[in-house]
């Protein structure tokens, strides 16, 4: 029975740490493994009882308090800090319960209990120091960038090396005589903590917060290891793991081993900024004057469009957003820094009203903890589906018109491929230097944490905006609502252009060309595609289509087709993965930043009447928002008004490119072309 309990209890655990793997959901899991530490505490109160009440009482009181007070005070930019502290603080427990076991159990435990216990001192401790360190850095007490001490690497290594014979000695000593040892192990490991992470700094925090968490959760295994507790092995372990898993991940995204993060190549060579630092008067300034090399260098990485610089660079950076199509946003500390997310958020709203496809790419080590910028993004609201992540972001950067770099340095620094030997070197970056233009809205032009100075500043395509990042998008959210009337000129002109377009070549021909030009498109399936049977047809244009490296999805009205997920069963039985059939609710929100809507035999749940015109059959009814997107192409049989008997609005539109027939014939005549034109 107690195993039943315990092993139940871990399941509960996995399940709310599974939870996580969607943002969405995140906050349920964190809920559900909550509780099931609140039910393992309980359990283990339960079966071992209390000896002194009042004094557990008074501490869980205090405790909690404490606990609440700094969570209610504490704001997103001090999160890394907190995370940093909470990891410390788990890790002078580790060491406490150690002291005192192998105390009470002097002479008497196992062999595999007292080196636990012995090993759980070092752990524990080192756990501590190390991470208040962290959580001193990134709270901006202690000094941010890596400190280096003479001969650091041995010191580092004679410590640990100490710390393990002593280990060795406590374990065959006699429990009073060993007490000194104990207290000599606490004292280096203290030190060991402090010296491994006093020279981490800049981009590789992220790392050391994810290795400090691994520590942590071994340290609360070996705990369990200690007092034989299963509950607090399996949590200590989960945690372990999953911290260590994390720490591979950030290492990976900084292209260097563990032992490289903690013991560097080569130190930095040059200072970093600070907010102290920042000269006044500069809020916006043009990229400086390259050197020779410098200059050979970015021509060869990329050939931006030339532009003849503007007296006002914030006039050029309005004109640059209001001409973009476009828009690759990256967050960086600076945005942290500046709390400047929420103004990043009203940016993005603007720039989708105004027609422009917006994203943002999220390094792996942007910020001070791993998800830092996913966190801050999240808090202002953003859609999660719009952050993309270095791998999938970055070969999209040569066919965007704009990035704009917000706070961000080290993780668009193209030094980091172009030279050797520096403290990026290697370092996987997003690669905002192949966008068309970029504006860099950052505080100053000076190197970021790295202390390499940042080469993408030198490019003839970037655009400078220095000074702090929340009053410099607020500036230029300024200037983008008072020149609506540019906007508007420029979306005139181009629906003049399509429309010029339009009237010039054949349907499937426009249609061709809009789906291979396309990066988003959203097929609507409809009960004239069941009609034709062209489920198979139309799995095999998306298909095309994804392998021409578009995103490709489908959007399901609960009421097409003539039953309850009629659309599921066709698109399932033409094998359609499953994860690309989107709901309603879900994907109208997407269609405003859809290249393409292409609708499969489809009519009144796309028919804009239902919420344009009272009074008919269709009125109020919701309907997929096909009509938002950017080109609308129906695959129907006519033109004549669906099982309702309204007419369909959406034929008369511009964007619509009307393609009539059998569906099956109409999906393979696309597919034949764009594989000819392939």
């Amino acid at each position: 029975m107690t195993l039943v309990l315990d092993f139940c209890l871990i399941g509960v655990l996995i399940v709310g740490i599974w939870l996580f793997h969607r943002p969405a959901e995140a906050k349920y899991g964190n809920l559900t493994a909550a509780a099931a530490l609140a039910c393992a505490m309980g359990l283990v109160i339960y079966r071992y009882g209390i000896m002194h009440p009042f004094v557990v009482v008074i501490c869980l009181l205090v405790g909690g308090v404490i606990g609440i007070w700094v969570a209610r005070k504490i704001t997103m930019i001090q999160i890394p800090a907190m995370v940093a502290f909470q990891n410390g603080a788990g890790g002078i427990a580790a060491f406490f319960l150690s002291f005192v076991e192998l105390m009470r159990g002097a002479g008497q435990m196992g062999a595999i209990n007292e080196m636990s216990g012995l090993v759980n001192l070092a752990v524990g401790s080192l756990t501590f120091s190390g991470s208040m360190v962290a959580a001193g850095k990134l709270a901006g007490v202690l000094k941010q960038t890596p400190t280096i001490l003479t001969n650091h690497t041995r010191l580092v290594q004679a410590n640990l090396g100490i710390v393990i014979l002593l280990m060795l000695i406590a374990f065959f000593l006699p429990g009073t005589a060993a007490v000194v040892f104990y207290l000599i192990i606490f004292a280096l490991s203290i030190g060991f903590g402090i010296l491994f992470s006093m020279r981490v700094g800049g981009a590789d925090m992220p790392v050391l917060i994810s290795f400090l968490n691994a520590t942590t959760g071994l340290a609360a295994a070996l705990c369990g290891m200690i007092i034989e507790n299963q509950l607090l092995i399996a949590c200590g372990a989960t945690v372990a793991a999953s911290g260590s898993i994390l720490t591979h991940m950030m290492c990976r995204a900084m292209n260097r081993s563990l032992y490289h993060v903690f013991i560097p190549e080569k130190a930095p060579e040059k200072p970093v900024s600070t907010m102290d630092e920042l000269p006044e008067n500069n809020l916006f300034s043009t990229g400086g004057q390259m050197t020779e090399p410098e200059q050979t260098i970015h021509e060869e990485m990329s050939e931006p469009e030339k532009e003849t610089p503007d007296a006002d660079p914030l006039k050029t950076a309005v004109h640059q957003v209001q001409t973009a199509d476009t828009v690759v946003i990256v967050p960086g500390y600076g945005m942290a820094v500046a709390q400047a997310q929420f103004e990043v958020i009203e940016l993005t709203r603007l720039l989708m009203d105004m027609g422009k496809q917006v994203i943002f790419a999220i390094h792996p080590v942007a910020g001070r903890m791993p998800g830092h910028m996913n966190v801050l993004l999240a808090e202002a609201g953003v859609d999660y589906d719009m952050l993309k992540e270095m791998d999938e972001v970055n070969p999209t950067f040569a066919g965007t018109d704009l990035c704009l770099v917000i706070g961000a340095c080290d993780v668009v620094n193209p030094a980091a491929m172009e030279t050797d030997g520096s403290p990026i070197s290697g370092m996987p970056i997003l690669n905002a230097h192949e966008a068309k233009q970029v504006i860099c809205c950052n505080l100053d032009d000076k190197p970021g944490y790295s202390g390499v100075e940042n080469a993408l500043y030198q490019n003839s395509n970037t655009l400078m905006l220095l000074g702090n990042a929340k009053q410099t998008l607020g500036q230029l959210l300024e200037a983008l609502t008072e020149t609506p009337a540019a906007v508007q000129e420029k979306l005139t002109a181009q629906d003049e252009t399509a429309g010029k377009e339009a009237s010039a070549a054949p349907p499937m021909e426009k249609a061709v060309n809009r789906l291979m030009s396309g990066e988003k498109i959203i097929i609507i399936p409809g009960y004239g595609m069941a009609q034709a049977q062209a489920q198979f047809q139309v799995k095999e244009l998306a298909d095309l289509l994804e392998s021409a490296g578009k995103q490709v999805s489908f959007a399901i009205h609960p009421v097409a087709g003539r039953m309850p997920g009629h659309m599921n069963v066709l698109l399932a039985e033409a094998e359609v993965d499953y994860d690309k059939l989107i709901d309603m609710d879900e994907i109208n929100p997407e269609f405003s930043q859809t290249d393409v809507a292409l609708v499969f035999g489809a009519c009144d749940v796309v028919n804009p009447s239902a919420i344009h015109v009272e009074g008919t059959p269709i009125s109020g009814m919701p309907i997929l928002n096909a009509h938002e997107a950017k080109t609308i192409v129906v695959c129907n049989y006519d033109t004549q008004p669906g099982y309702s008997g309204v007419g369909n609005t959406l034929y008369d539109d511009p964007k619509t490119i009307l393609l009539m027939g059998d569906a099956a014939d109409t999906a393979r005549e696309l597919t034949a072309a764009i594989q000819k034109k392939r």
